[in-house]
């Protein structure tokens, strides 16, 4: 990205989250003045909230152009900078005895500017798409590493047009320059000439695999990213990544020992996971049951025989359980419809409240491919399968892809995560059925 995108980048950011917090704040005040309270001097207050909010955001990082607009742990970090906010005027104002302020104005300010600061970013990300799929803020990006988990990097960078990162090509300790390696990219040279290369094709970015790289190779380049010439580097996680529960310290007899728990969530993840489930979960089947009745009676009048289909899956800690979907016959109208927008899975939200699956998680795996998911399945299996996940959503091109994502999903769970996925679900499943009905 060009240093007059970033410029107006991060103005934009700061614009939006001025205006949405001004809006927040200034809602509240109608909230207090519909209860008698004159909110008249919390207009010298919403001055003082904004020079607090916008310092919480730029410690917290909201306004580092390398990490906001991509994650859902974004929208986390901002109901945390509202909180700090806040309670950084709450203290400002005890120290300047300015204005009595009003509990319910608090507590009002600060929900309105979690949403509307939440809202502005959501917005933003959109923008931000827009402006990459006319093939603007984007970054040149070689991959160092040219093995199967480089390639599937750069197939996830080019798999959607708003990624942000266009690939230029590869570099290899191992393979000759001009070596085809996937979809018209090449080996560009051998890492050591990793300067040159990137001024010559005007590159600013370095995704280092380091498992594809000799040992030597990848010292030279971390003892030399300080020197970079301008180049960032970026490296992809390698064999630790494979690990889905969460590792903990523990000491014994002074021995540093890391421990692994057997479930990926416990404590409060655990239980906002499962406020997920049985909270939109709940309502989801319900909002459903009209939908499925439907399609039921139209299998019924379609199809030949049940209109059910139950297989065995595996559940949390592989234990089998019975999943029920809609019996689809290829050759029956309507069929390839249900398919491709998941709709013939809608039985399976039944399994949620009944405690066998989540709404999101990874793919249901069905028994009789346990030897075939046997290398991923004490990780995938620490968590419920879902009926949808980042394999609804997520394009990918291979089996190892799959695991890979549902194992970055299961690692790097959070509530956002989970809500994000939901609504890219929805959206895709409208964006297909609209494919389908303009076909």
């Amino acid at each position: 990205m060009s240093k007059r995108g970033q410029y107006l980048l991060f103005s934009a950011l700061i614009a939006s989250d001025t205006a949405a917090v001004v809006v927040g704040l200034i809602a509240a005040m109608f909230v207090v003045s519909r209860l008698g309270i004159n909110s008249a001097p919390y207009l010298g207050a919403i001055q003082w909230a904004l020079l607090g909010y916008l310092l919480v955001f730029a410690v917290l990082g909201l306004y580092d152009l390398e990490t906001v607009l991509e994650d859902s742990q974004e929208y986390a970090t901002v109901a945390t900078g509202c909180t700090y906010g806040i309670i950084l005027l709450v203290v400002i104002n005890a120290l300047g005895g300015r204005i009595d302020l009003s509990i319910v104005w608090l507590g009002a300010g600060w929900a309105a500017t979690v949403f509307a600061v939440a809202l502005g970013r959501f917005l933003m990300r959109r923008v931000v798409r827009a402006f990459r799929r006319q093939g603007h803020l984007i970054v040149r990006a070689i991959i160092v590493g040219a093995d199967q988990q480089g390639r599937t990097i750069a197939r996830q960078f080019r798999s959607v047009a708003d990624s942000g990162v266009h690939v230029v090509g590869f570099v290899d300790d191992f393979l000759p320059a001009g070596t085809p390696v996937q979809d018209g990219l090449t080996v560009l040279g051998h890492p050591t000439a990793l300067a040159d290369i990137a001024r010559e094709h005007n590159a600013t970015e370095l995704v280092v695999v380091p498992s594809s790289l000799a040992w030597e190779t990848f010292q030279e380049i971390l003892e030399r990213s300080a020197f970079a010439d301008g180049l960032k580097i970026r490296i992809s996680p390698g064999y630790y990544d494979l690990l889905a529960t969460t590792p903990r310290v523990a000491h014994r007899n002074f021995v540093p020992l890391i421990v692994l728990d057997r479930a990926r969530l416990t404590g409060f993840d655990l239980l906002l996971k499962l406020a997920i489930d049985y909270g939109a979960g709940l309502i989801a089947l319900g909002l459903s049951l009209p939908l499925m009745a439907l399609i039921a009676t139209w299998l019924r009048v379609a199809n030949r025989g049940p209109i059910l289909y139950r297989q065995s899956m595996l559940g949390q800690g592989g234990r089998p359980f019975r999943a029920t979907v809609f019996r689809l016959e290829a050759d029956r109208p309507g069929a390839a419809f249900l398919r491709d927008t998941g709709l013939a899975l809608l039985p399976l939200l039944f399994a949620v409240p009944a405690g066998r699956m989540s709404l999101v998680g990874p793919r249901p795996i069905p028994e009789e491919d346990r030897r075939l998911y046997q290398r991923w399945l004490p990780n995938i299996a620490s968590v419920k399968p879902g009926v949808s996940g980042p394999w609804a959503v997520v394009p990918v091109a291979s089996l190892d892809e799959e695991m890979r994502a549902a194992i970055f999903y299961i690692r790097n769970w959070t509530i956002w995560l989970d809500l994000q996925i939901l609504v890219q679900t929805v959206l895709v499943v409208l964006r297909r059925r609209w494919e389908r009905l303009t076909e």
